[in-house]
């Protein structure tokens, strides 16, 4: 593993975690 690919893991992590965020937020706003 290499440091460009655990960048590459990490950013993927991150934006599919803000996707996933934004999803419920704009499903559920009563949780906020």
């Amino acid at each position: 593993m290499t440091v460009d690919g655990a960048t590459s893991v990490i950013l993927v992590v991150v934006s599919a975690a803000l996707v996933i965020y934004l999803l419920v937020a704009l499903l559920d706003p009563e949780r906020f």
